[in-house]
């Protein structure tokens, strides 16, 4: 009976020792930043509005980093403008800038008046504030929250 405690002690030690190398291996990432570059608008409706939100993401990394999920919060303007979540998977490359779509749906009732008055006194790039988390790997899989602030172009026909 020792003989068989042993062992399993030694299996359990590998075991043990085996899982913090694994551990040791994730390699380390740094925050990629989330940008809104454009929004235009798909449909204008009065109880409900599309706009198709494009952001880039700049990679430091060394290596790619694929993006598994992405929510966000977006204001313009000081306004609450849109809110989503895309499971569309994509991956950012390495050292570079990567670039994606998302269709949002809002309801600006009330702010879409004092939007749209901006837009006509000429006022094309606006204030936003954007944030979210991004769900990222394959293998090594991680979860990071974001914010970002910046101005955005606002193309309406």
């Amino acid at each position: 009976m020792r003989k068989h405690q042993q062992a399993t002690l030694a299996l359990l030690l590998a075991l043990f020792l085996g899982l913090a190398g694994c551990a040791g291996l994730q390699p380390e990432v740094q925050e990629p930043e989330f940008r809104l570059t454009r929004v235009e608008p798909v449909q204008l409706g009065l109880l409900e509005q599309r706009f198709r939100l494009t952001f880039a993401v700049d990679n430091p990394n060394s290596m790619s980093l694929p993006v598994r999920g992405l929510s966000y919060q977006v204001k313009v303007a000081g306004m609450d403008f849109a809110q989503g979540f895309t499971d569309e998977a994509f991956t950012i490359p390495a050292r570079d800038t990567g670039e994606f779509s998302v269709e949002a749906r809002t309801n600006l009732m009330d702010s879409l008046p004092r939007l749209l008055q901006l837009v006509r006194n000429g006022e094309r790039q606006l204030a936003y504030s954007l944030d979210g988390e991004v769900e990222y790997g394959r293998v090594f899989r991680g979860t990071r929250t974001f914010e970002q602030t910046g101005t955005v172009r606002l193309d309406l026909p």
